[in-house]
C-alpha cells in the first residue's frame, strides 16, 4: 500500500479484511438485497484450507487464520472439494423444473417454461440432481472442483470411457 506522500509502503500497514469500509457496509446492510444476492453469495470463488477438525471451505479472501467462519468443514478432503464444486450452483436460479401434471409421455421437464422432456414418475429428486449437474457443467472453475473431489483411480476409468465414447461418435 502506498502512501500518498512519498509513494512508500509503511511498515505497520495493516491489511484490511475488506476493500470497503465497515460504515459502507453497514449503510449498505439497511437496504433490501438485490434479487441476486442468492446467487452472490454462494458463488465464491470457493477454497479449502486445513481446519483443525479436518478442511474448511472458505470463500476468496476468506481465512481461517484470519479467524474467518468456514461455510463447511469436512473431516475429508473429497467431501470439501464437493462441496465446491456444488455450492454456486445452489444460489442459481433452476434451469428444470417438473410439471406436476402427467401427460401421456410421463411429467413434463421444463426449461424455460418450454417443455423439454418426460420424466416416467414425478421424481424431484431426479431434477434437483439434473440440476446440480446443470450447474456444475455450465461453470469450468466447479466443474475443476468435481473433477480434483473424484480422484485418480475415478478419473483413470472415467477417461478410458470417454476416449472410446468420443471414438465411437467419431466412426458414426
Amino acid at each position: 500500500m502506498r502512501t500518498r506522500l512519498n509513494g512508500s509502503t509503511p511498515a505497520s500497514a495493516a491489511v484490511p479484511a475488506n476493500a470497503f469500509t465497515e460504515e459502507y457496509l453497514e449503510l449498505l446492510s439497511q437496504r433490501d438485497e438485490p434479487v441476486t444476492a442468492a446467487e452472490a453469495d454462494a458463488a465464491g470463488p470457493w477454497h479449502l484450507e486445513p481446519h483443525p477438525q479436518g478442511w474448511a471451505v472458505l470463500r476468496q479472501g476468506e481465512s481461517v487464520d484470519k479467524g474467518s467462519t468456514p461455510t463447511a468443514v469436512f473431516q475429508k478432503k473429497d467431501a470439501a472439494r464437493l462441496t465446491a464444486a456444488v455450492l454456486p450452483g445452489t444460489g442459481r436460479r433452476l434451469r428444470y423444473r417438473l410439471g406436476k401434471d402427467a401427460e401421456a409421455l410421463g411429467f413434463p421437464l421444463f426449461d424455460d417454461n418450454r417443455v423439454a422432456g418426460h420424466l416416467r414418475f414425478f421424481d424431484e429428486n431426479l431434477v434437483a440432481a439434473l440440476n446440480v449437474v446443470d450447474a456444475l457443467v455450465s461453470m469450468p472453475r466447479d466443474l475443476a472442483w468435481m473433477i480434483d473431489g473424484a480422484g485418480g483411480l475415478a478419473l483413470d476409468h472415467a477417461g478410458k470411457i470417454a476416449l472410446e465414447r468420443a471414438l465411437h461418435a467419431e466412426a458414426s
